[in-house]
């Protein structure tokens, strides 16, 4: 009588090799996850930092423009519960060709947030026919953190944005 031959069975489940190629995936998943979202949040930050900075410039212009462009505006005298404006011996912005500077502030916007940015704001004017005044705003931030006032950090300031408008003058 001759044996049988046995069967070879192959078992059936997860091989080193397999599990190391799950868990590659996964890793490559997860760190993908994460950039995204820290780019995300960084981004949104400085599109708070920047849409900020557009409403400070607004509110400086449209209030010196509210008083048909008078060169004895105090935006000290604008401060209030959201806003808080001081005059600031930062001359980091250059005046455009021929407008006359109204003077540098600092303004903080108080919103309770930790990680609050100060702007430096440059106001100047410029007559620029009889009647006609142009109101020039212009708004400089730290994109990279938030920067001491009473310091030098203040050569940091990577950012601006700037505003003219016009009015007409009696």
């Amino acid at each position: 009588m001759i044996p049988k031959a046995r069967k070879i069975r192959c078992r059936r489940g997860v091989s080193l090799i397999g599990t190391m190629v799950a868990v590659a995936i996964l890793l490559i998943a997860l760190i993908g996850t994460s950039t995204f979202r820290y780019a995300a949040a960084f981004d949104g930050r400085k599109a708070r930092a920047h849409t900020s900075a557009a409403r400070v410039a607004l509110a400086l212009a449209e209030s010196w423009r509210g008083i048909r462009g008078d060169v004895s505006l105090d935006p000290i005298q604008l401060s209030n519960s959201d806003m808080t404006v001081s005059v600031s011996t930062w001359a980091g912005h250059e005046n455009p060709d021929d407008f006359t500077l109204l003077g540098n502030y600092l303004v903080v916007l108080n919103n309770d947030d930790p990680d609050s940015i100060n702007y430096y704001v440059t106001m100047s004017w410029k007559d620029v026919q009889p009647g006609l005044r142009a109101l020039n705003v212009s708004v400089a931030w730290s994109q990279r953190g938030p920067t001491d006032a009473g310091s030098k950090v203040v050569e940091f300031v990577d950012k601006s944005f700037g505003l003219t408008v016009y009015t007409q003058t009696y």
